[in-house]
Parts: structure tokens; C-alpha cells; sequence
């Protein structure tokens, strides 16, 4: 009950003071779902890394964070994208919810377009776009105020009502627009994405001012594979693969570093993330992939100042067709789009 209670009090607060940002200066930003299988939801990290394949792949997300406590953070994600050989061009759909709490729900639903431009007999580059809705609703019933725990938390010129929610127009949908590049080739990437250009303001009150944007996610990925044997047969090949992401909203900034290994169908690695100001988590990740069929489980282990036993746990499903027998010898006779080994 007590966990229930601080998480529920914890997102209350960052609502509160969105409301109040004018009044007090303070501000509160929001900040975008982080996976940490980030390599196994491709179409939500970077609208340009999509169509790898000219068959359909869908791949599925699920992650759960702080499942030890009554309000836990859930969120899922299912994308579709498939590149088009004739026009160079791929499409995806990418959505995605989120429950915080049980207090915020979000949906973003996007469509994504990216061209494929190839640089040479070595490279490739692709550029992607996504257009779209955020739905963001509050479930301002389930608010825990301060009185409601001690009567006598009521400063002298905040109150905190206990029958209702400052809150107005708790149902709101707004556009969004964000790009992305991407240059690589089968064993190596690098690329950047920007998400909400459009900026979009969630305004709960009376008040607006800049702490109602959702602030531009920037984020930078890259990563190279290595082979410790003869590549040429997939099954008994061996290989590391070095990545790491960056990503920037607001005045949150977040380093995730790590090693993907493999041999054959089975596959591993391990990251740190970071947040500059403390070690976040250590994330250790197992998985298995067998033609179309891909799965992994990852579990994130708390390195936080206030250490919880809580982590996250987090599961993809990725259904890649263009790993089947007749798509692959489909693939051989045309231009070679090539998939870096890691989002394989």
C-alpha cells in the first residue's frame, strides 16, 4: 500500500507542477518511453531504420517497470514495416501505450516513410520521417493528495483539495512529427533521430508556458559487428557486436553502452545505462532467433542511488518474413538492401 502510494504521489507532484509552472517557476517535463531491447523496436528508435526486408516484419515490445510496486510503469509497442524494391522506399506503423501508474495513459500512433539511397558498392543511407497522434489521458480519480495522508500539508499560499484535481481537458490529442537518418551497411550503423519537432503542448489548466511542451527526444545510435570465425556459415559463426545510444529530452540525458554477442540461433549481451548525474541499471539480455521467428527477455537491475528490487522486465517478439527460404533466394537476384547484424 505504502509503494502505491509514493509512486502515486511521485507522478501527482510532476503533474502539479506543470500545472503551476508559471506561478512557482518550476517545471516538470515528461520524457518519452526508453526500451531497453531499444535494437529489437527499430521503427520506434529511428523512423529511417525500417525496411530492411521487401516482406512484411512486425515486431512486438513489452516492457514493465518497477513490477514490484502496485503502480507500476507498463507500456507495449507494435510496429509494422516493409521496404518497397521499385520506388527505394519503405512504410512502416509504429504504436505505442503507455501506463504510468495507472494516473497518465498515453498512445502514440505514427506512420513512417523512409528513402533508401544506396552511397556506393560499401554503404547505405536511408532517410525516414514519421507523422502522427499522442492521445494522453489522466486518470485524475486515482490522485493521491497530501491531506489525504496528513491533514496538516497545506502550505500558505498552495492548497491541496482532496475532492478534486485542478486539472482541465484531461483528454487531449495533438500532432507529432519527428525524422531520422541512418548510414550502415551489414556490420556497421550510424544514425540519429529527432522526435517531436511539432513540439506538442499538453496543457491540463489555465496555465501554458514552455513546461507544457513535450521537448524534442534527440538520440544518436551506433554500433559495429565483429566476426571471430568464417561469417559464411551462419549457423557456427561467432560475433560481437559494440553499441551504444545517446539520447536527450529536456535536461534528462541518458548513455546506454554495452556489448550484443551471438553464435548461431542464440544470442546475449549487456549494457550500462547511465544518466550522467548516477549509474542507472545494469541491463543483461537472452534471446533466440530461428527463420522468421525472433524472441528475447531482458531484465534491468537497479544501480540507482535509492536502490529498489523492482527493476524491469522487458520482452520482444519480432516476425521478420523476409527471413523465410523463398524471400531470402527473392532477395539474391535483386540489389542487396543489406540488414546491420544487430536488428537482424
Amino acid at each position: 500500500m505504502l509503494k502505491s502510494i509514493i509512486i502515486r504521489l511521485t507522478t501527482f507532484f510532476c503533474l502539479f507542477f506543470i500545472i503551476l509552472g508559471n506561478s512557482t517557476g518550476n517545471q516538470c517535463q515528461a520524457q518519452d518511453v526508453q526500451f531497453s531491447q531499444f535494437y529489437s523496436a527499430p521503427v520506434y528508435l529511428n523512423p529511417s531504420m525500417i525496411g530492411f526486408s521487401e516482406a512484411p516484419r512486425i515486431s512486438i515490445n513489452f516492457r514493465d517497470q518497477l513490477a514490484g510496486f502496485d503502480g507500476s510503469f507498463v507500456t507495449g509497442a507494435i510496429s509494422y514495416d516493409q521496404h518497397f524494391h521499385a520506388m527505394r522506399s519503405s512504410l512502416g506503423l509504429n504504436l505505442v501505450m503507455d501506463r504510468a501508474g495507472g494516473l497518465m495513459n498515453t498512445l502514440h500512433l505514427t506512420g513512417v516513410y523512409a528513402y533508401h539511397m544506396p552511397m556506393g558498392e560499401n554503404f547505405n543511407v536511408k532517410a525516414g520521417f514519421n507523422f502522427g497522434v499522442i492521445q494522453q489521458s489522466l486518470n485524475a480519480t486515482e490522485f493521491v493528495f497530501a491531506d489525504m495522508i496528513n491533514p496538516n500539508a497545506v502550505a500558505d499560499n498552495i492548497a491541496f483539495p482532496t475532492s478534486e484535481a485542478p486539472l482541465e481537458n484531461i483528454n487531449q490529442t495533438k500532432f507529432d512529427v519527428g525524422a531520422g537518418f541512418l548510414l550502415y551497411n551489414e556490420t556497421f550503423y550510424a544514425g540519429a533521430s529527432f522526435k517531436h519537432l511539432t513540439q506538442p503542448e499538453f496543457i491540463y489548466s489555465s496555465n501554458s508556458d514552455d513546461g507544457n511542451k513535450l521537448s524534442i527526444l534527440s538520440s544518436i545510435h551506433v554500433g559495429k559487428t565483429f566476426y571471430l570465425n568464417d561469417p559464411f556459415f551462419e549457423k557456427d559463426r561467432w560475433y560481437v557486436v559494440p553499441n551504444a545510444l545517446f539520447a536527450h529530452q529536456f535536461n534528462f540525458i541518458q548513455v546506454n553502452v554495452g556489448t550484443y554477442v551471438g553464435h548461431g540461433p542464440i544470442f546475449g549481451g549487456l549494457w550500462l545505462r547511465h544518466t550522467i548525474q548516477n549509474s542507472d541499471a545494469l541491463i543483461g539480455l537472452i534471446g533466440f532467433k530461428k527463420g522468421i521467428f525472433k524472441i528475447a527477455y531482458s531484465y534491468d537491475a537497479d544501480l540507482g542511488k535509492v536502490k529498489t528490487s523492482a527493476g524491469a522486465h522487458e520482452i520482444s517478439l519480432t516476425f521478420d518474413m523476409g527471413k523465410s527460404e523463398y524471400n531470402k533466394r527473392k532477395v539474391r537476384i535483386r540489389e542487396q538492401i543489406y540488414c546491420p547484424t544487430m536488428f537482424q
